[in-house]
């Protein structure tokens, strides 16, 4: 039996729709027009903010280890941003001032370090090679496109920035976001399992940023160690630009796998102009703490921050090195745990019906065979 409907053979299909749809429609797309021009031009102050909470939630362990011996959360981090302003003084005064200074000093120096070398492997075709002039231009070169690179790295990560001034004020506005945050962390973490219904979803954003923050504030700690470690030891083997080395050194070894190696080849070349014995015992020295740094220093610092595979390592630095320059390859690390952290709670669901895979199965062994050793 056919209906009223179906017996319709008019061709008449259905009608505009309603002007109150249209109405509603067209409100959508402004309003989605105006927050993206919005966020497009507050996208520095978003930058900031995001980086004030990285750096808050990365300080907050330390934040929470002095709490419980000062009781109150306001004198802790009172404690932590004083510890942090006199390590910034040391910083400057120590290591960035005479590395500024001996930067200058290396590049009017250049023709002479140069002249070294071709005596070093006199007689040789790599001899004629560093004596010409043209290696001095390309060495020059060199150094311009590494500090233009610099630049334009930094530029395509916070590009709002268009003077010194403008980054005098992005720092304090940064440090001023990351004390706000320090101090009300707790209370937005209540506020956040409060409003957002589901704790699950609070847990993903409370574990990015455990993770995110724990990689920026452990990576400075590397960062650091590497670069007093060089420091110390080019100071004792009497390396010439001792600080302006150590500071290549500290900058590069953020960058994960590639750096310390590019470090190591920069700092051995210059202790070629020394003599060949310390060109080997600086090589001796990057090899013994690539090797400490690798099994000692960073499983403990990284251990629970970034759970990242060899090959997603080099992949997520090879892609931000391509995207965003030497800042992207710094970040690449921290944006690929996160992926993986929201990635793993997409599909929690058929990965804990699968169980766990047999390399983490492995992995928590060794770590509960680390913890039983120590």
């Amino acid at each position: 039996m056919t209906t009223p409907e179906e017996c319709d053979t008019t061709g008449t299909g259905p009608g505009p729709p309603p002007l109150s749809y249209v109405a509603r429609a067209a409100a959508v797309v402004i309003a989605v027009v105006a927050l993206a021009a919005a966020t497009w031009v507050i996208r520095g102050v978003i930058v900031m903010v995001i980086v004030g909470f990285l750096l808050a939630a990365g300080l907050d362990p330390l934040v929470g280890a002095v709490q419980r011996r000062v009781r109150r959360r306001g004198a802790a981090v009172l404690v932590v941003v004083v510890a942090l302003l006199l390590g910034l003084v040391v910083f400057v005064t120590v290591a960035l001032r005479p590395a500024i200074a001996q930067a200058g000093e290396f590049v009017a120096d250049l023709p002479e370090l140069l002249d070294r070398l071709s005596r070093r492997f006199g007689g040789s075709a790599l001899a004629d090679y560093l004596a010409s002039p043209e290696v001095e231009q390309q060495l020059r070169g060199a150094i311009d496109d590494v500090v233009a690179f610099a630049a334009d790295s930094l530029g395509t990560v916070v590009g709002f920035l268009a003077s010194v001034a403008g980054a005098v004020f992005t720092g304090f506005t940064v440090a001023a976001i990351t004390v706000y945050v320090m101090l009300a962390l707790p209370r937005i973490r209540s506020f956040a399992r409060r409003a957002a219904g589901n704790p699950d979803r609070v847990d993903v954003v409370t574990e990015v940023f455990r993770r995110v923050g724990g990689y920026v504030t452990g990576q400075l700690g590397i960062c650091a160690c590497a670069g007093v470690a060089s420091a110390i030891f080019f100071l004792i083997v009497g390396m010439p630009y001792a600080a302006l080395l150590a500071m290549v050194v500290a900058v590069l070894d953020a960058v994960p796998q590639v750096g310390a190696t590019m470090a190591a080849v920069v700092a051995t070349a210059v202790a070629l102009t020394v003599s060949i014995g310390t060109a080997v015992a600086v090589a001796v020295f990057f090899i013994a703490y690539q090797q400490f740094e690798n099994f000692v220093i960073a499983p403990r610092v990284f251990a629970s921050a970034v759970s990242l595979s060899p090959m997603t390592v080099f992949l997520a630095v090879l892609v931000g090195g391509t995207l965003a320059g030497f800042i992207g390859a710094i970040l690449a690390l921290p944006v690929a745990a996160t992926v993986t952290v929201i990635f793993r709670y997409a599909f929690r669901h058929s990965l804990a019906a699968r169980g766990p895979a047999p390399s983490e199965v492995h992995a928590a062994a060794d770590d509960d065979s680390a913890d039983a050793r120590s």
